[in-house]
């Protein structure tokens, strides 16, 4: 699978936060740092069609999945059917994956609870079980693990890590040492220019 952003450019009025930006991604997964409104999630919406650069094109070979910073579940159903609304397949099988999903990040006791049940950290799980569950190749990822805590991130960590391998992802972090245990390459983007 491949992602390429190309000479990506954005500009909010006077203010650029991305200039001519070139990133090419290829079965591995990468870190996107730097400091807060250095234009990392524009970044990422931009590479996941959810808004259009002034400049530059996206090419992808495959469909993208993306888990926001924010959760982003819908309120009116259970955990379970959050999980599988995303899915192929029959409901029983559908059901029995997506469960196993929700118990690799400790989840395995929500299935039938509404998303006002959960705490933030476990809301944020479940739209990470969410884009597993999708099962598509290339996954952003923006801040997905920003509302957890520390014991809570080796599980989730370990999920992730398990679920890239061989995908294309780019994942948002402001945390190296995250970085460092999902991806194989970091970036940094500064002042506009991706380092």
């Amino acid at each position: 699978m491949k992602l390429s952003l190309e000479n990506i450019s954005k500009s909010y009025g006077e203010n650029y936060v991305l200039k001519d930006i070139s990133l090419r991604v290829e079965n591995e997964s990468v870190a996107l740092m730097g400091k807060s409104g250095s234009g990392k999630t524009t970044l990422l919406r931009i590479a996941a069609g959810l808004e259009n650069p002034d400049s530059g094109e996206v090419k992808s070979d495959g469909k993208i999945a993306f888990s926001f910073a924010e959760p982003r579940l819908f309120d009116n159903i259970s955990i379970l059917e959050n999980v599988t609304c995303v899915m192929n397949g029959d409901e029983k099988s559908n059901s029995d994956i997506a469960k196993e999903i929700l118990s690799s990040l400790a989840l395995s006791d929500v299935c039938e609870k509404k998303p006002s049940e959960l705490s933030s950290g476990m809301a944020q799980r479940v739209s990470l079980a969410r884009l597993i569950a999708s099962g598509r190749d290339i996954c952003l990822l923006d801040e997905p693990l920003h509302a957890l805590d520390e014991s809570t991130k080796g599980i989730v960590i370990s999920a992730l890590q398990k679920y890239l391998r061989g995908k294309c992802a780019i994942i948002v972090t402001h945390s190296e040492d995250e970085a460092k245990s999902l991806c194989q390459k970091i970036y940094t983007i500064s002042d506009g220019v991706l380092k």
